[in-house]
């Protein structure tokens, strides 16, 4: 059994849902507890503390840099260390896109995006000075593949995917390990779209699994999760086999005549960073014009 002794977690919207499942998860398996929430952690504190962990909470804004820096001073000050940092806080409001105001824009990508870059950085540096770090970052199906209505929260959530992507090669050095987890349990929102005995099958063990392996020793990085309905798998971004162009012959029309052929085809390719992809194109290119790289 995996355990968590004098390990630290922090956790964002710990007060409920999915970022109290996870806390107390953690804290089953021996871990200190750290809540963060702009909601009432007392509940939930109770509960972790009656279970014989130790557990501190804080009332913090996420999006605020100023509350943020602020609770996070107060953390390093009572704890040695942070091994491990949840970002499940969470804003979300579904409306057509000629609905959505700025304030709510901003507000969406403010909570799921910056507060999420606020704490990286505030905990980084302890991370990289102790040689350990688990980050997870919660985003959604909508995030990953779209959905009416939710241009606001899918932009946040795919952010995340960036971030996780950055910070994952900037981590690996120093035992830094970042990953994004996608899910859904039964929640109000899920039970609108979904008959009982299909909603029942959303439980919360699968989510909760998927996160305690990816804060573990032997946890990958830079990985994508999904997790939901008693499945696990991974997000794979890829890019299909390319088709070459001449510089004359590259026309808006030839794009359009070879279009099935690039957008459909096989078989596909996946890069570990930006930078690899770069001299992927560069190789690739070199050897269909023929040009000999050094």
């Amino acid at each position: 059994m995996m355990r968590f002794q004098h390990k630290t977690a922090v956790v964002t919207g710990g007060a409920s849902g999915i970022g109290r499942a996870f806390a107390i998860a953690l804290a089953q398996r021996g871990a200190r507890i750290i809540l963060i929430d702009n909601r009432d952690c007392r509940e939930t504190a109770a509960a972790i503390a009656a279970m014989g962990a130790d557990v501190k909470h804080y009332h913090c804004d996420v999006a605020d840099a100023g509350q943020v820096t602020d609770v996070c001073t107060q953390i390093l000050g009572a704890f040695p260390k942070v091994d491990f940092l949840l970002l499940c806080a969470n804003r979300h409001h579904s409306a057509p896109l000629e609905k959505i105001t700025l304030d709510d824009w901003q507000r969406q990508m403010a909570v799921n995006v910056t507060g999420s870059f606020l704490f990286c950085q505030a905990f980084w540096p302890v991370m990289r000075q102790q040689a350990f770090g688990r980050v997870l970052m919660l985003t959604c199906a909508s995030g990953l593949f779209g959905d009416q209505f939710e241009a606001a929260c899918a932009s946040s959530k795919m952010a995340l995917i960036g971030l996780v992507n950055s910070l994952s090669l900037e981590g690996q050095s120093y035992n830094i390990c970042v990953n994004s987890l996608c899910t859904q349990v039964s929640n109000g929102m899920a039970e609108c779209h979904l008959a009982d005995d299909v909603g029942a099958l959303f439980s919360i063990e699968m989510p909760v699994a998927a996160a305690i392996y990816l804060l573990g020793d032997k946890a990958p990085s830079g990985q994508h999760v999904l997790a939901a309905a008693g499945s696990i798998s991974c997000l794979r971004l890829a890019e299909t086999h390319p088709c070459y162009f001449s510089a004359e012959d590259c026309t808006p029309e030839s794009v359009s005549k070879n279009w099935p052929k690039f957008s459909r085809g096989r078989p596909l390719s996946f890069q570990k960073s930006g930078e690899e992809q770069m001299v992927k194109w560069a190789r690739n290119a070199s050897r269909e014009h023929g040009v000999l790289l050094e």
